[in-house]
C-alpha cells in the first residue's frame, strides 16, 4: 500500500488553520482514544496517531466517524484518505509547538494487518527559553490586553476608523486576562445602542479567508467574510449569581453559517456595528461547542466575541450568498420528531388574531398569532408567531414566506412554532419562491388541502419515531431537560428476575400505590388511601435488556407492558415464585428471546447524585409482519438509486 509520504513533512510548515482540500492518504498506527468534554455537551470525538510512512502526528478524526470507530472500522493499522483537514499548532510559554491536524471529513480505504513504512514522529524545534522573544504571528498565543494593544491588527486602519469599533484604551485595560463567562458579564450597565457608529469599512487586500464550515476550537488565527441574516435584540438576565445582557448574529459565508454571541461589554460595542443583511469581516472571536437550544442553526461550533474581536465592513460582497434555505415539504412534516428544526416555503392561507395565553406554570402571559399555511404538497398545517412577532406581522392573506428555524410540535398532528432565533422572510428572491407562486396562482387556490390528524396519523407517526438502538444513544435521547419519545423494534434477551418482578399495590381503583403490610393485623395499608386490605394487588415493575442489529439497552416494564410480556398477571407470577420455582422459570424463559414495538419515554434522573437516563416502556405490540415487511420495502424504494 503507497501512502502519501512527505505529505506530513509538507502540511507542518503551512501556517495553522490553512484548509487543505487535496486527498492525502494516511494509515493508523495507534490505538484510537477519546477526545472531548462530553459532559460538557461536546460530540464524541477520536483521537490517534497517523502515518505518511515517512512521518507521523497526531490527529483528530471528526464526529461523524465515531460510529466507525465504534464498529471498529476505523482501528489500529486502518488506511485513511483524508478528505478535508486543516494543520494546527498549539503552543505554550517557552515550549516547542506541538503540531496537529484537525479532518474535516475522511474515507476509510482498508485495514491492513501491519505498519506501512518506518515513520518517525517529527521533533519540533526547541523555542528559546526566553519569555522577550514573540513566537512567530501564527502560533502567538493569548496575551494580557496591554500586549494585545502593541499588537499589529489583521487590517490596519487609520486612527479614526480604529476608533469606531475598538475599545478606549482604558477600558481595555479594566478587563481580566482570561476569557470566563463572568469576565464578560460583569458589565451591566445601560447602553445606548442607536448612537454608536456603524462598522469600519475594511480597506487595502482582500484577507485570507477562513470558511466557516472549518472554524474549530483548536485554533485562533482565523478571519471570515460572512452576511448576517438575523439580528437578535438585546436581552438581558438577572440571576442569584450572575447578571448581564447578550445579543447574537447568525452569519453565513458560501459553505455554512455559525452562530456569534456578544455578552454585556460586547454589547455596547459591537451590536451597532451589524445590520442584517450587510457582509463583514470577523475575526479574533472564541470557537466553542454550539448550545443547540438556542440556535436554529446546524453547525456543532458557534462563536464568542471578546475583546480582541475586530469587525469590518465588507464593500464587495457579490460573492456572499443572501440566505441559506434547506426546505422540507409540509407533507414531510410526520417524519420529524417534536422539537426539530425545519425550514418551510408556504403560503399564507389564513392569518388569525392576536390572542392570550397563560403558560402551563401559571405565572406569565404569552402573545401569539396563529397562520394557516399550505405548499405544493397539497398539505396545510398550524403556524404560531410568539410576542413582538405576532405582534408586528402585516403580511396579508396569500403571501409567500420562507420560515427559517420552524419547530416542529405534535398536538393535533403536527404544528410549526416560530421560536425567538427563528427568522422569517416575506417573497424571498429565490427560484423556488417564484415556483410556489406560479403553483398557487394556477391551481393552489382551488386545491384541497389535507391535514395532520391525530388518530389517524399514529401509526405513521410512530413509524416516523423508529429508532435503533445506536440512535437512541447517538442522539441523546432523554439527556435533555425535555423528556423524549421514542420507538424501538429489539428482541427480549433477558428479564432481570433476580429482583422482585412485581410489587404489593393498593386494590382501590385508580390508585397505584405500594401498600406495606402490618406484622401485628396481617392486614396491608395504604397510606394514601388511609386504608386496609387483607391482600394486595401485585403489579409489574420490572427491568428487561432488548437488543437489535445496532446495540442494547435497558428497559422499565410497568404493569400493562408486564402482562403482554409474561402472558399472566402479576398475582400469579407470585404464587408461582413462591410454589413451583421451576414453572417461575419457564414464564420467564418462555418471554425471553420474543420481538416487539416498544414504544418508550426517555428522562434524565437523578439517583445517588448522579444523572442517568431512563426509559419507560409506555406500551409495545407484537411484530405485524406483513406490514413490517410493508414498511422495509418502501424504504428500499427510498433509498433506491
Amino acid at each position: 500500500m503507497q501512502l502519501s509520504a512527505g505529505e506530513i513533512a509538507r502540511l507542518k510548515t503551512l501556517e495553522s488553520g490553512t484548509a487543505i482540500t487535496d486527498p492525502i492518504l494516511v494509515q493508523v498506527i495507534s490505538n484510537l482514544q477519546p477526545f472531548g468534554n462530553q459532559a460538557a455537551g461536546a460530540p464524541l470525538r477520536y483521537r490517534c496517531m497517523v502515518s505518511d510512512s515517512e512521518q507521523s502526528i497526531v490527529t483528530i478524526l471528526p464526529a461523524h466517524l465515531t460510529q466507525l470507530v465504534e464498529d471498529q472500522k476505523i482501528c489500529r493499522f486502518t488506511v485513511l484518505k483524508i478528505l478535508r483537514c486543516s494543520p494546527t499548532k498549539k503552543v505554550r510559554p517557552n515550549e516547542a509547538p506541538m503540531s496537529f491536524f484537525i479532518v474535516g471529513d475522511a474515507e476509510v480505504v482498508t485495514t491492513l494487518t501491519e505498519k506501512v513504512g518506518f515513520p518517525e514522529k517529527s521533533v519540533q524545534p526547541q523555542l528559546p527559553n526566553t519569555s522577550a522573544m514573540a513566537a512567530p504571528a501564527h502560533q502567538q498565543t493569548f496575551q494580557p490586553p496591554q500586549q494585545q494593544q502593541q499588537q499589529q491588527q489583521p487590517y490596519q486602519q487609520p486612527p479614526q476608523q480604529q476608533q469606531s469599533y475598538q475599545q478606549p484604551p482604558q477600558q481595555q485595560q479594566q478587563q481580566s486576562y482570561g476569557s470566563s463567562f463572568m469576565s464578560r458579564v460583569g458589565d451591566t450597565k445601560p447602553a445606548v445602542y442607536g448612537s454608536a457608529p456603524h462598522a469600519a469599512v475594511h480597506s487595502g487586500p482582500t484577507p485570507a479567508l477562513h470558511p466557516i464550515k472549518d472554524l474549530n476550537p483548536y485554533h485562533n488565527r482565523w478571519t471570515i467574510r460572512a452576511r448576517v441574516t438575523q439580528k437578535s435584540p438585546v436581552r438581558s438576565w438577572n440571576k442569584p449569581n450572575s447578571q448581564g445582557r447578550l445579543f447574537s448574529v447568525n452569519l453565513l459565508d458560501e459553505t455554512g453559517e455559525i452562530r456569534a454571541t456578544g455578552f454585556t461589554q460586547q454589547v455596547d460595542r459591537l451590536y451597532p456595528l451589524f445590520e442584517v443583511g450587510k457582509v463583514y469581516y470577523i475575526s479574533n472571536a472564541q470557537v466553542k461547542m454550539a448550545r443547540q437550544q438556542f440556535s436554529n442553526l446546524n453547525n456543532e461550533y458557534e462563536l464568542t466575541f471578546e475583546d480582541s474581536t475586530v469587525v469590518e465592513q465588507c464593500v464587495d460582497a457579490t460573492a456572499v450568498p443572501q440566505e441559506n434555505f434547506n426546505f422540507v415539504p409540509l407533507s414531510s412534516l410526520i417524519k420529524f420528531e417534536k422539537g426539530n428544526v425545519v425550514d418551510v416555503l408556504c403560503v399564507l392561507r389564513q392569518i388569525g388574531e392576536l390572542s392570550e395565553i397563560t403558560t402551563k406554570a401559571g405565572d406569565r402571559k404569552m402573545i401569539k398569532r396563529d397562520l394557516l399555511v399550505v405548499d405544493k404538497s397539497a398539505f396545510q398545517v398550524r403556524a404560531t408567531l410568539w410576542g413582538e412577532e405576532a405582534k408586528a406581522f402585516d403580511m396579508p392573506e396569500e403571501s409567500i414566506v420562507a420560515f427559517k428555524g420552524m419547530r416542529v410540535g405534535d398536538f393535533g398532528g403536527r404544528t410549526l412554532s416560530l421560536p425567538s432565533v427563528g427568522t422569517m422572510v416575506r417573497a424571498p428572491d429565490i427560484t423556488e419562491a417564484h415556483a410556489l407562486q406560479g403553483w398557487y396562482d394556477s391551481v393552489g387556490r382551488s386545491t384541497s388541502f389535507q391535514s395532520f390528524d391525530a388518530n389517524s396519523s399514529g401509526e405513521q407517526r410512530q413509524d416516523a419515531q423508529l429508532k435503533t438502538m445506536a440512535q437512541v444513544r447517538d442522539e441523546n435521547i432523554g439527556g435533555t431537560e425535555n423528556t423524549d419519545y421514542f420507538t424501538v423494534k429489539g428482541t427480549i434477551v433477558y428479564i432481570r428476575s433476580t429482583s422482585p418482578l412485581s410489587y404489593p399495590a393498593c386494590v382501590s381503583p385508580d390508585c397505584n400505590k405500594k401498600v406495606i403490610e402490618d406484622s401485628s393485623s396481617g392486614q396491608w395499608r395504604c397510606e394514601k388511601c388511609q386504608r386496609s386490605f387483607a391482600a394486595p394487588e401485585y403489579r409489574y415493575l420490572f427491568s428487561l435488556n432488548v437488543s437489535d442489529e445496532t446495540g442494547q439497552n435497558w428497559l422499565q416494564c410497568f404493569n400493562d407492558s408486564g402482562e403482554l410480556i409474561l402472558g399472566c398477571k402479576a398475582n400469579e407470577m407470585v404464587q408461582l415464585q413462591n410454589s413451583d420455582e421451576a414453572a417461575f422459570n419457564q414464564r420467564i424463559a418462555d418471554a425471553t428471546f420474543k420481538e416487539f414495538k416498544f414504544r418508550c419515554r426517555a428522562k434524565t434522573e437523578v439517583f445517588n447524585e448522579q444523572q442517568r437516563v431512563r426509559i419507560t416502556v409506555v406500551s409495545l405490540q407484537s411484530i405485524d409482519y406483513v406490514a413490517e415487511s410493508k414498511r422495509l420495502s418502501k424504504l428500499i424504494d427510498e433509498f433506491a438509486l
